[in-house]
């Protein structure tokens, strides 16, 4: 269709500009309410992120101040590995090492000024700022009796820092790997395990705790008495802190990489055997029992392509036995062929 303007009136020409004079006003108006709301939308997400910050700072727990004991650990030998340590050692506030027997007990007087050793004493300064550490190498046990009575047992690999006197309302020390309490009662001063991870918080009882840095869990095992786990689960916009309290029977395992903590009832008795000098264990898969005789001798198991890792296994070890010993107890057991190489610290298991 085709418009010939020479027949258009002047009312029709008048009318049709004003109809396009308001059409470029509307388009007009539409491109700028289109810049407006391309700006609101711009603004409501800038506001949006500033109040994820604002939450984020908001909800965010302070974290709390550091104790002496903790600022110590962070700069002490406690978190260095003890695979090259040949021999127990017990190492003063000035730094002295002392050399300590497998068989010797570390016990403190109770007014912290001497500790002796099997059969040395030494004198030691006594106060609650003043910090020993035992360290043990792989493949070795250690006990000690600390100033308030409470007794410890230090695995194979470990490391304990304590203060040679529990002075202040409560009681606390830094642990490294794998070690058993038996704490002395003191309901007004409550006794504190401290690791990397996780607290332990106990007024008196027996309990496991095994905490070694290469490992993927934390767990904590309860024999008698009543402990409290606080686990700071650490997350993106918040920290959470996570309490548990277990009673006897119960173990707590946390999961460092799931950030998980999970409470179940196992045989607890059996976890703590090692204290006694024995790893004991019941109707354990055959990979779990290899895994903690690699870590306690630090050794290396060559498994055979055959081996059934996931046969459960009832029986108990001697801690003191060499790998030739420890590879004939492991044969008898398994039914198994074992074949020890010393220098390499590896058994062939097929």
């Amino acid at each position: 269709m085709q418009i010939n303007f020479n027949k258009i009136s002047n009312d029709e020409k008048d009318s049709l500009k004003n109809q396009i004079r308001h059409g470029l006003i509307e388009l007009e108006q539409k491109e700028t309410r289109r810049r407006k709301k391309k700006r609101l939308i711009a603004f409501s997400a800038a506001a949006s992120v500033a109040l994820l910050a604002g939450l984020f700072i908001n909800r965010t727990p302070e974290s709390k101040p550091k104790t002496d004991l903790e600022l110590f650990a962070e700069k002490g030998t406690t978190t260095e590995s003890n695979a090259d340590l040949e021999d127990i050692s017990l190492v003063l506030q000035d730094q002295k090492t002392i050399a300590v027997q497998d068989s010797s007990i570390i016990s403190y007087e109770k007014n912290g000024k001497k500790v002796t050793v099997g059969e040395q004493a030494i004198n030691t300064n006594s106060n609650s700022s003043s910090f020993n550490t035992v360290r043990v190498p792989y493949g070795k046990r250690t006990q000690i009796v600390l100033t308030d009575g409470t007794t410890v047992w230090l695995n194979s690999g470990s490391s304990l820092i304590y203060p040679t006197q529990f002075d202040g309302s409560i009681r606390e020390v830094y642990l490294t790997g794998e070690a058993a309490f038996d704490v002395a009662h003191n309901k007004a001063k409550p006794f504190f395990v401290k690791t990397k991870e996780c607290n332990v918080r106990v007024l008196g009882t027996v309990f496991n705790v095994s905490s070694y840095p290469e490992d993927e869990t934390i767990q904590t095992a309860l024999l008698q008495g009543k402990v409290r786990i606080t686990y700071n689960k650490k997350g993106l916009l918040n920290n959470k802190e996570i309490q548990e309290d277990l009673t006897p029977g119960m173990i707590a395992t946390i999961n460092k990489d799931q950030k998980q903590l999970k409470v179940e009832r196992k045989d607890v008795a059996s976890i703590l055997s090692w204290r006694e000098g024995y790893f004991s264990f019941k109707s354990q898969s055959l990979n779990t029992i290899l895994g903690k005789l690699s870590k306690y001798y630090k050794i290396e198991f060559i498994k055979g392509e055959n081996l059934n890792l996931d046969a459960n296994y009832s029986g108990s070890f001697a801690l003191n036995e060499n790998l030739n010993s420890l590879a004939s107890t492991l044969a008898s057991i398994t039914n198994s062929n074992c074949t020890v190489n010393a220098n390499q610290r590896t058994i062939t298991i097929k």
